[in-house]
């Protein structure tokens, strides 16, 4: 009987031990996965619709492939959209951005959509 309580009691105790770790582990990429979309609604309300798109078609998407420094700099490492225009005014307008909200991030992708209402 004293076997089956000291068995049982160690199976518990490593149970709610590796459930513990699994919880810190998960924690950190939470964080890294909201302070990403945190930057990424900042960029987004920070690029406007220029006046020269009047249409609403895929070739107004821009996928940039950007990160974020400690200062708020947006980095630029790859752009491409159908829309050479909107390419370059993106371009430009990442280039020149600096965000408030100071969160380094790694690369990560941002799709922008242009349509006009």
């Amino acid at each position: 009987m004293k076997k089956t309580i000291t068995t049982s009691l160690f199976i518990t105790t490593y149970f709610l031990l590796m459930s513990a770790f699994g919880i810190i582990a998960a924690v950190p990429g939470n964080v890294e996965k909201a302070a990403k979309e945190n930057v990424r609604r900042e960029i987004m309300r920070n690029i406007t619709c220029p006046d020269f798109v009047n249409t609403n078609t895929e070739v107004n998407d821009v996928k940039a492939l950007v990160s974020v420094d400690k200062n708020g700099k947006v980095s630029l490492y790859e752009i491409n959209s159908g829309n050479a225009e909107l390419k370059t005014y993106v371009e430009k307008t990442l280039k020149e951005m600096n965000l408030k909200s100071v969160v380094p991030t790694e690369k990560f992708v941002i799709v922008v959509k242009f349509r006009v209402v």
